[in-house]
């Protein structure tokens, strides 16, 4: 079975982790957008006797590989993970880009195994959620489940989205603003700011996940600066011209 786990470094490592380990469910920043979400008090804590596992993941390691036998899924608490699949002619595709408060792992649920590999994009803290014994919470918490399903839901819609954005031969700045609009709404929901953005994955992995090439993605971030949409500086963005960038997208529709 591939993991390498042994090369994670586990809570009280040097690495720097914007949450504190020791949180609980029901005092996590985060619940709001997480399974705890509308669960009361003996809910939250079924759940959380069985998240006894919170791991640290180095940038570029990775969580899991496709193959790997499936036992859990995951609760980002900080940091981003990336999905990709590779195929039989050594090409590799970005399916995912998770961030702070999202769930991932469903790949494996079908399967015994996951059929993707998950990488971490920078120093990322995880809950992993063993889902065996996620289903037995099931049983005894039919909220939980409900809440599962929904979130479940919300990802095959998501998924959806983007590749209706890919299936048409668009402009890259407009498949560009419909991915800076997906970050701007995500940080909403965590109640950090929606127009000083920090972009999750290189400029290579974007055109990766967008479907266009690194200089595509290069020149759109330049088009959109220019016509004052955004600001950029490294990865650094802030959204100037909201109305702007939703023009494009509604342009692609």
């Amino acid at each position: 079975m591939l993991d390498d786990r042994a090369d994670d470094q586990l809570p009280g490592s040097s690495l720097d982790c914007a949450h504190q380990f020791d949180a609980r469910c029901e005092t996590c920043r985060l619940r709001a957008l997480c399974l705890p979400a509308a669960l009361g008090g003996d809910e939250i804590a079924a759940l959380e006797a069985i998240i006894d596992y919170r791991r640290i993941v180095k940038a570029n390691l990775h969580l899991y590989r496709a193959g790997q036998h499936f036992t859990a899924i995951y609760a980002i608490i900080s940091g981003a993970v990336k999905t990709c699949r590779t195929y039989s002619d050594g090409k590799t595709c970005i399916t995912g880009c998770y961030l702070p408060g999202e769930l991932f792992g469903f790949s494996g649920i079908n399967e015994t195994s996951y059929s993707v590999n998950a990488m971490a994009l920078m120093d990322t803290c995880v809950c992993e959620i063993p889902f065996d014994d996620l289903e037995t919470v099931f049983r005894r918490v039919p909220g939980l489940q409900n809440r599962f399903l929904h979130l479940m839901s919300h990802r095959i819609i998501d998924y959806q989205s983007h590749l209706g954005e890919l299936r048409w031969a668009n402009p890259a700045q407009n498949r560009l603003a419909a991915f800076l609009i997906s970050l701007s709404s995500r940080a909403a929901r965590r109640a950090e700011s929606a127009t000083d953005l920090r972009l999750p994955m290189t400029g290579q992995d974007i055109g990766n996940y967008l479907g266009i090439s690194a200089e595509g993605v290069s020149r759109a971030f330049t088009g959109l600066v220019s016509s004052g949409a955004i600001t950029k500086r490294g990865r650094e963005i802030s959204i100037i011209d909201m109305q702007q960038l939703k023009q494009l997208v509604c342009s692609i529709r």
